[in-house]
């Protein structure tokens, strides 16, 4: 037993060691042009706070509005007048949910670079609070800011962080906090792609005190915000998805490397809309079965999360770099499944240092290489599953909720 924890405590020394040599090699890169407003600083936000402004304006659906919101941002950032990028001559559209207002519209009541700080730490406040939920050790939370997925969400000022945060929360409290959970799956509804395997899961699983509550409440913050805001903005909304599905992701406006999905790799590798969308439908369809059927299975819960934190990055073909920090927070959930040291083809040690690795060099490859690595990645995570699930009926020394 005290050979165990002295090896356990090696482990997470060396762990802690290398996250902060990555931590460091990010700030060293990162922190000049944060600092001199070189990077861009916020790009993506500006969109949210933009929205935010036209609603305190009394005119919330002008957000999606693509010509008037470009005019806004570029009040903020007046040099994608010159970007190069034809993505940029409609800056970063808001495709975000009429919900989203509540939150836009008490950023915009800041000035924009006090509301990016507010908003970029609660993210990083809630993040570090449900990775030290899932695993309270110093160098598991190192690990979770070391990511590259966190480093790019902080820099233009994204929202999957502070998703991920609300879905790795929702799983924490699946069991023991059931109300809890159902109210967490409808705050979730601002970024509906992350929950869309949730009610699969509720149902094969029978939580219905959780699917009830999410059923409820969703419908009862759709009413407060077409009271608040006006009933247009779900109009809006529609034409915005109509246009991310249409025009957007899925026709090449947004250039392919940016989409981390299956249907991204396939479009990026010459493959056509017609086939590119039917191999990937085929592909989430299998990952969601696959994720069922772990669920349905006599294996530790924190398997059951992470195959559906994985799953979800493969059902979505919009998925961007910054969502794969949901990889990060599944690695962290499997650090919690027991799996023996001995007849395994990797130790659990050694497997989870290949899952950290291959997060972090893939991560810092994509803007380097300009290519998709995000199916890469997941298909790391599902093999690590998969040798998890050779091991039926093996329970998570961790209660969760």
């Amino acid at each position: 037993m005290a050979r165990a924890r002295v090896e356990r405590s090696g482990y997470d020394r060396a762990l802690a060691i290398a996250c902060l040599i990555v931590l460091g090699f990010t700030l060293y890169c990162v922190l000049p042009k944060v600092v001199d407003g070189t990077g861009a600083t916020g790009l993506d936000f500006s969109c949210f706070w933009s929205a935010g402004q036209m609603a305190l304006d009394g005119h919330a659906a002008t957000a999606y509005d693509w010509p008037r919101l470009r005019q806004a941002i570029l009040h903020i950032h007046p040099s994608l007048n010159d970007a190069p990028f034809p993505v940029y001559e409609v800056p970063i559209p808001f495709f975000y949910p009429p919900f989203f207002f509540f939150a836009a519209t008490l950023l915009a009541l800041l000035p924009f670079p006090t509301a990016f700080w507010i908003w970029s730490t609660i993210k990083l406040l809630c993040w570090g609070l449900v990775v030290s939920a899932i695993r309270p050790r110093f160098a598991v939370l190192l690990l979770a800011f070391a990511v590259p997925a966190v480093l790019y969400d902080f820099i233009v000022g994204q929202s999957s962080l502070l998703a991920a945060s609300l879905l790795g929360a929702i799983l924490l409290t699946l069991d023991k906090r059931p109300i809890v959970s159902g109210f967490l799956i409808a705050l979730l509804i601002f970024k509906p792609q992350y929950g869309v395997l949730l009610p699969l899961v509720l149902i094969a699983t029978g939580r219905w005190t959780v699917f009830i509550t999410a059923s409820l409440v969703i419908p009862l913050f759709m009413l407060l915000t077409g009271l608040t805001f006006g009933w247009d903005t779900f109009e809006g909304f529609r034409e915005a998805a109509i246009f991310a599905t249409t025009q957007f992701h899925l026709t090449g406006t947004l250039a392919w490397y940016k989409l981390q999905s299956v249907y991204g790799v396939l479009r990026f590798a010459g493959f056509g809309y017609g086939s590119a969308i039917a191999l990937h439908v085929a592909v989430a369809a299998a990952a969601a079965l696959w994720m069922l059927i772990i669920w349905r299975r006599n294996v530790s819960f924190a398997v059951k999360a992470a195959s559906l934190l994985v799953a979800t990055l493969l059902v979505s073909p919009y998925f961007a770099i910054y969502d794969t920090a949901l990889l990060a927070l599944a690695l962290i959930f499997l650090m919690n499944a027991p799996m023996a040291e001995h007849g395994s083809l990797l130790s659990n040690r050694s497997e989870l240092r290949i899952g950290f690795g291959v997060l972090v060099l893939a991560g810092f490859t994509y803007p380097v290489a300009l290519v998709p690595v995000g199916p890469f990645m997941c298909a790391t995570l599902i093999a690590m599953i998969w040798m998890r699930c050779r091991q039926p009926g093996v329970k998570s020394d961790l209660a969760y909720g």
